[in-house]
């Protein structure tokens, strides 16, 4: 997505939040008005000329429920002649023009759907690369998604003790990119391609990417190298050894090997690796970067700031509706990952107004 030059335009933002601040005027700057173009372009028929709200208050208007944690009929009914200012709402004789709860939920519901919030959280990512490149960092983590002891139909997790389902979460630095859904019980392992793919669509610039040993695999250690162009620091597992198979004079075999192919032992080693990644050889790839890994004296420090993102995901919990009690079992995915959007734009104005610390939004009302 192209972003307008209202958008990239430079401005001065304020430093901290102060205690007590509007919400609604947080959200009163024209941050996401590129996005909500998108979103009207791609998901309301040009052929119909049918009134419908303009998708700026929309995702506004969510944003409030989310952060407010207010069902819809609260979230209209409590917005205040300021709040409506804010939100740049139309204002005709009878007052300010918002749409009912029911249409609110519609357009969440069937306008977008599940695909729907994604694309949207997909867009916010995008802002969200554009204006934290300073961030390098890229962390992979899972976060339980709690549920009612009582549930049908989450899955009891015997590390957590709680029945729960799963957000897979890949962070820039403390900024949440993207999120995967899914079964309480998975394995992170098994979401990790999807959630890489995700992620080399917002075309971060990364320079490392921090797992745990959960993801501790050789496939995985390919799959990340290959596609966000990052190095692999993976927590190893207890025995971890040096594979032969992964030491340069096996590459260079194994490159000599598929000359006919095209490959060339006279060409960089990253060059041969990625020939070899491209030639089924994702095992042996992913072997000599773990093997650098334990060979690195100061792979342990690297790793050891991957803690970060257990308390980015605190923040987002404290921050919207991040479980599952009281949410229908077939809406489940739509309203996680709209919360996860919701605060995803939280931090995407914070980001822009220039604050010091955009995380830190308990201050808002």
């Amino acid at each position: 997505m192209a972003f307008n030059t209202e958008f990239l335009a430079k401005e001065d933002g304020f430093e901290e939040i102060e205690p007590g601040f509007s919400l609604t005027e947080f959200l009163s700057s024209p941050y996401l008005d590129t996005i909500a173009q998108t979103i009207e372009r791609e998901y309301y028929s040009r052929q119909v000329s049918r009134f419908h709200y303009p998708v700026i208050l929309m995702i506004k208007l969510l944003v409030i429920k989310c952060f407010r944690k207010q069902s819809y009929v609260r979230t209209i009914r409590l917005l205040t002649e300021d709040d409506c200012f804010n939100l740049g709402a139309e204002k005709t004789e009878a007052g300010y023009l918002l749409p009912n709860p029911a249409t609110l939920h519609s357009f969440v519901k069937y306008r977008l759907g599940v695909e729907g919030v994604e694309r949207l959280m997909h867009l916010v990512g995008e802002a969200i690369v554009l204006w934290a490149q300073e961030e390098r960092v890229g962390i992979i983590d899972s976060t339980p998604i709690e549920a009612s002891r009582y549930d049908r139909y989450a899955l009891f997790h015997p590390h957590y003790q709680v029945k729960m389902d799963k957000a897979h979460i890949f962070h820039l630095g403390p900024y949440p990119l993207t999120m995967v859904y899914s079964n309480g019980t998975d394995a992170d392992l098994t979401h990790l391609f999807p959630l890489i793919e995700r992620v080399e669509a917002l075309k971060p610039k990364l320079s490392l990417v921090l797992l745990d040993a959960g993801y501790d695999s050789y496939e995985a250690h390919a799959h990340l190298w290959y596609h966000l162009n990052a190095r692999p620091c993976i927590d190893t597992r207890d025995g971890a050894v040096i594979q032969e198979e992964g030491t340069e004079p096996r590459i260079r075999h194994w490159v000599n090997k598929l000359w006919r192919a095209g490959g060339d032992i006279h060409a960089p080693l990253t060059q041969q690796l990625r020939f070899l990644y491209q030639h089924g050889r994702v095992e042996q790839v992913g072997m000599h970067l773990r093997n650098k890994n334990l060979l690195d004296p100061e792979f342990p420090t690297l790793i050891q700031s991957r803690g970060e993102c257990e308390r980015i995901h605190g923040r987002i919990k404290a921050s919207v509706t991040f479980h599952l009690k009281g949410i229908r079992h077939e809406s489940r995915k739509l309203y996680m990952t709209l919360n996860f959007v919701a605060y995803q734009i939280l931090l995407l104005f914070g980001l822009r107004a220039g604050l010091k610390n955009p995380t830190h939004l308990s201050a808002l009302v």
